[in-house]
């Protein structure tokens, strides 16, 4: 799980990936690390402004949320393959990045058809 640091400043998170299965977005609980005690605003597509008076975002993680797309579902892949943003409302606060994507080596060509 790739931990970064959040801050008042956006910061993207994970790029634009049309091959994304899925991706979630971990903000660490204030229990395991004591400086987390912001809130974290998202958005896929576009950078946030991190105000719960905005509608700018799609979603706010409060310490030990975690959020992002493909959550306990069953679909074959994510809904969203827009690149991730966040911003904080405080400065370092750290959070887990996961995402997993369609390995390029799986097709559903026959085998003598791939390219070795």
């Amino acid at each position: 799980m790739p931990r970064m640091i959040v801050g008042t400043d956006h910061v993207q998170v994970a790029p634009r990936n049309d091959r994304r299965l899925s991706l979630s977005v971990e903000y660490v609980s204030d229990a395991v690390i004591a400086t987390n005690n912001a809130k974290i605003y998202g958005k896929f597509g576009s950078a946030p402004v991190a105000s719960d008076d905005s509608n700018s975002w799609d979603f706010v993680l409060n310490p030990g949320a975690i959020d992002g797309t493909n959550q306990n579902q069953s679909l074959p892949e994510a809904p969203n393959k827009e690149e991730v943003w966040l911003i904080a409302s405080a400065t370092g606060q750290i959070i887990n990045v996961v995402e997993r994507s369609l390995d390029d080596r799986l097709s559903s060509a026959p085998p003598e058809a791939a390219a070795p």
